[in-house]
């Protein structure tokens, strides 16, 4: 495989059509930054479980509340792809100990949800994610619980697919295979554009996708995995670099 590291390319000038007809995007860390948001969210509804359920909140704290989530991750294999489904139960077994009420679980992450979703994309992506919409049919595919619907981005996403939806969370190739038939495009029309090695390169790479590595904080690449194609540092190098699929 041949690795492109994009560096001051310049788009090439062309009237044909990129065989390439589906874009899927992950989401955080790919077209946002999500570890601060993720940690608003949360205080958020620990100030609204603060009011709600007291007994809750005397006898845990953000970090406790990971922990058990981490716990429910592990002994509840059955919905450890879904990340809300694990914080809902978490959060009603938690209520149910604390002798507040279970029912509260789902209010509670309604509004982590809404403040989850408060997000300011990176500064390169709205400007090529609007040009690419005009072109392609852009999905996003995210192993987090954002709703890119009640995004800043909304307008740009054809659909989207979440482990809820899809049943399976990246790298199993069920929510790459639903995008490629939704889109009802063959394989190899369709590229992916992820941060994680793994979860976002080689799982699209398996299902016959292109893949291409953003790397946004200059990370080495694993060295027990075959080497990207393409290498991209921001959504201005991804413009340029479908520029070079068209062909002449």
């Amino acid at each position: 495989m041949v690795m492109t590291q994009l560096t001051n390319l310049s788009p090439r000038e062309s009237k044909t059509v990129s065989p390439l007809t589906l874009i899927t995007l992950d989401l955080d860390e790919t077209v946002w930054p999500s570890e601060s948001v993720l940690k608003k969210a949360e205080e958020i509804q620990f100030k609204w479980l603060q009011q709600r359920a007291p007994r809750l909140t005397a006898s845990h704290d953000l970090d406790s509340l990971r922990a058990h989530r981490r716990l429910i991750r592990e002994q509840y294999a059955e919905i450890a792809y879904d990340l809300t489904a694990v914080r809902t139960t978490s959060l009603r077994l938690l209520l149910k100990e604390s002798d507040d009420s279970p029912d509260l679980a789902e209010e509670a992450i309604g509004v982590f949800l809404e403040a989850r979703n408060w997000v300011t994309p990176y500064a390169d992506v709205p400007p090529v994610l609007e040009k690419l919409a005009r072109t392609y049919r852009l999905a996003s595919l995210t192993n987090g619980n954002a709703d890119v619907q009640c995004t800043p981005l909304k307008a740009h996403f054809h659909f989207s697919l979440t482990p809820c939806i899809a049943g399976a969370a990246k790298p199993a190739p069920d929510m790459f295979q639903q995008a490629l038939e939704q889109a009802g495009v063959e394989p190899h029309q369709a590229v992916h554009i992820g941060d994680h090695p793994e979860c976002d390169v080689i799982a699209a790479q398996q299902v016959g996708m292109r893949a291409v590595w953003i790397n946004r904080r200059e990370a080495p690449w694993p060295a027990d995995l075959p080497p990207p194609e393409v290498i991209i540092k921001d959504f201005h190098e991804l413009e340029r670099w479908l520029f070079q699929q068209i062909k002449i």
